[in-house]
């Protein structure tokens, strides 16, 4: 005779999506501080791909990305045509 449920319960967090890369950020490592993609990666944990799509990102955005002031955008427009 069994007197206790049969149950085992676990809960685990679920993270349904990868928090998302500071642009800003991203823009003035690359362009301002001259890190190479590769070096973006391991920081950002991303692949080589992954960060020229954020790279395509920002250039889609004309570089306007929340936290880059008027005069580092400017900056990182012209460096980035280099």
């Amino acid at each position: 005779m069994v007197d206790e449920p049969l149950v085992w319960v676990e809960t685990h967090p679920i993270q349904w999506r990868e928090p998302r890369i500071n642009l800003a950020e991203l823009a003035k490592l690359r362009w301002i501080e001259g890190w190479t993609r590769k070096e973006l990666g391991l920081r950002y944990k991303k692949t080589d791909g992954a960060i020229q799509n954020y790279i395509q990102s920002l250039r889609r955005i004309d570089f306007k990305a929340d936290g880059l002031t008027e005069k580092e955008r400017r900056l990182i427009k012209r460096v980035s045509v280099l």
